[in-house]
This record gives C-alpha cells, structure tokens and sequence, in this order.
C-alpha cells in the first residue's frame, strides 16, 4: 500500500513539473505584446534611457510591421542618439500620415538644424507650418533660421504670425526687439553659420551674412573667401564686395566693382552713397540713398546717410526729416534695453511704450505684438484695445 502510495506520488509530481514546463515554454515562445513594447519604449524614452528604449523598438520591429507611431517613436529616439540620416529614413516614412506626418516633419527639420543644413531645415518648417496653420512651434523655428541669416521681412513676418497664435511671451518679444534693434555681435553667429556653408555649400543666405559679420570682425581677407564662389551677378554679394575694397580704403577698387553691377540695385545702391559723400558728390548720394531708401525704408544707416546728403545738397528741411524719422526708431533701442533688466520686465507699461514706439517708426508687426501683449496684461485697457485695432487695421485695411 505504501509503495504505491509513493508511486502515485511521484507521478503526480513528475505531471506537474512537465505541466509547469509546459506552461513555461509556452509563455516564453509566445510573442510580446506590441503595445507594451511600444509603452516600455516611450517611458524608457521619456526617462532618458536611449538605449533600453531602442532595444524595445527593436523587438517591437521584430514582431510586427512598423506603425506610423513606431516610426515617429524610431525617429525620436534615433535624433536623442544623435543618429541624424536613421532619424531622418523613420521621419520620412510617414511624412504623409495626416495625423503624425507634421510632427514628423518638425522633427526632421530640427534634425537638420543640428547638421546647420538650413534649406532643408526650412523647407520641413514651411511644410509643417502648412499641415498645422494655427500651431506655434513651425513658426519659432523659422523665426531661428530668419534671424540667423538676418532675412528680416521674413522674420518680422513669422514673428507676428506666432503673435497671431499666440505664441509670443514678454521674453519672446524681447528676442525680437533685440534681433531688429540692438547692435550685432556678430562673433557667435559666425561660429554657426560657418558650420552652416560647410555643410550646405549651396546656402547663399548663410555665406552672404557670414562673409558680412566676418568683415565687421575686420577679417576682410576671410570674409573674400567666403564670397569667392558667389558670382559678381549677385547684387547682395557684389555689394559686399565693394564693402570690402572701402574697407581697405581702397576706394577705386569698390567702384570698379561696383561698375560690374546694374544701376539701379538697391542693395549697390547704400554703398554708392557712400562712396558719393566721401567725394563730396551730395547730389549723387541723395539719388543712391533715395533708391537703397526704397528697398529698406527703415534702415537707419540708410536714413541718416541720405539725411547727411541732403543737408550737404542743401536741402536742410528734407535732411531734418531724415534725421527725424530715424530718432524715432533710435527710441526703440533703449526702451529694449530697459526690457532686459528686471525692473524693465516687471514694469507693466513697458508693453505699452513699446507698442507706441514701434508704431511712431513704422515698425507697425512689432508694435502690433507689443499692443497685444499690452492687452493681454490688462484686458480692460481701454488705450490698449484702441492701439491693437488701429495697427491691425493699418497692416490689413481690409
């Protein structure tokens, strides 16, 4: 009886270890479940452990087909890695997803401003910009590219459509105010976009805003280098070039180059007027400065260099005009430059000054955004709300 009592034991218990096995086996052949993988993925993401996280997107490619939300998960794992071209592949892969296609091509435009490939970069803005008209982030970073290669109409433009969005803080606006009015140091930038026309030979803004800021840096020699693969046929560069020769003081040489250019470029036109004054030539200089004038209306050096023609053609009226216009966009600048202090922060006039000043020098986007923010401190202002529909009018009569 004992014996088989003990038999009947150890089968039982022999049933039960190849069950438990069994079980085991099952459980460990039995493929992951993809949305767990995709979850550890995304917490292993957001907790900074990069590589965990690739390791589950790699199970999760081996048992399934990549989804749009993989492929977006890929790409921003693939950037943190700093795998630019494997974040780019996943990116493009669903640049047509309605729903994740805009957020993919953001990323892939940031992923270009990290390579300082700006025309790529911008053309994934624009296009993000189109799929999500009323959201914000295409438009900031447009506003970095714009403000780097100092394309300023399309600067000012982007910044007020992120003011339309809403997107534009005290500390935003103070960006702007500081990009159009204070003076340019141009030695970080230059750091940038020297990375930018070696990745992007083809960058004509970039080259033409490096070669500018390396010749404020008295680095002549290497701003003509970097204008060397740019044709004379290039007002802005053949401008630049002139710029170069005067400052050489080699005042024969700027005129010879700009003899290569048309008559009636505006951008020739500023150093032409120049030139003009240095030979006493005031008639000539007034002519110049009116054409650069119409290109750049609110170009301060442009305004004071035709004021100071004027005066000498003597027409001391028009040149007091001149001058006039361009005191009040030098208004601006200390009204910024108490902006960036403290006690300019917590001022809560301060939007409203602003407003007004930019208004008074034509500068109507930006005073436009101060107005707003004015408001949005304060909805109950009467003055504020005035301004706000006044300048909104004034940009768009209809």
């Amino acid at each position: 009886m004992d014996g088989t009592r003990k038999r009947w034991f150890a089968w039982a218990a022999l049933a039960a270890i190849v069950a438990t096995a069994v079980a085991l086996g099952w459980i460990a052949t039995r493929p992951p479940d993809p949305s767990r993988l995709l979850a550890e993925a995304q917490a292993d993401f957001q907790a900074g452990r990069l590589e965990a996280a690739a390791t589950a997107l790699d199970r999760l490619a081996a048992v399934r087909p990549p989804t749009p939300m993989d492929h977006m998960a890929r790409a921003q794992v693939a950037q943190a890695r700093g795998l630019a071209d494997d974040a780019l592949a996943e990116a493009a892969a669903i640049f047509e997803n309605p729903a994740l296609g805009p957020l993919a091509r953001l990323l892939a435009g940031r992923v270009e401003v990290e390579r300082h490939r700006l025309r790529a970069a911008e053309a994934h803005f624009l296009k993000a910009a189109e799929a999500m008209p009323r959201e914000a982030q295409p438009y900031e970073e447009l506003a970095y590219i714009d403000n780097l290669q100092h394309r300023w109409d399309d600067f000012d433009r982007v910044m007020l459509a992120l003011s339309d969005r809403g997107g534009l803080s005290f500390q935003r606006l103070l960006h702007w105010g500081k990009a159009r009015h204070a003076t340019w140091n141009p030695r970080e930038d230059c750091l940038i976009l020297a990375k930018c026309v070696e990745a992007d030979p083809d960058d004509r803004a970039s080259r033409l805003v490096l070669a500018d800021g390396l010749r404020r840096m008295n680095q002549i020699e290497e701003a003509e280098a970097v204008l060397a693969p740019l044709p004379d046929s290039d007002a802005e560069a053949l401008a630049l070039r002139a710029l170069l020769a005067v400052e050489r003081e080699d005042d024969d040489e700027a005129e010879r180059r700009l003899r290569k250019g048309p008559p009636d470029d505006p951008h020739l036109a500023q150093v032409r007027g120049r030139l003009a004054l240095k030979r006493g030539d005031a008639d000539g200089a007034v002519r110049a400065f009116r054409l650069a004038l119409e290109a750049s209306p609110h170009d301060r050096a442009v305004l004071h260099g035709l004021g100071t023609a004027l005066r000498l053609a003597g027409d001391p009226d028009a040149a007091a005009k001149c001058f006039e216009v361009a005191d009040r966009h030098d208004a601006i600048t200390p009204l910024i430059l108490r902006a960036a202090t403290a006690a300019g922060a917590a001022d809560p006039t301060l939007p409203a000054q602003l407003g007004a000043a930019c208004a008074a020098a034509g500068r109507i986007p930006e005073a436009i955004a101060w107005s707003r923010l004015a408001l949005a401190n304060n909805p109950l202002d009467r003055e504020a709300q005035q301004a706000v529909y006044r300048l909104e009018r004034q940009l768009d009569p209809h």
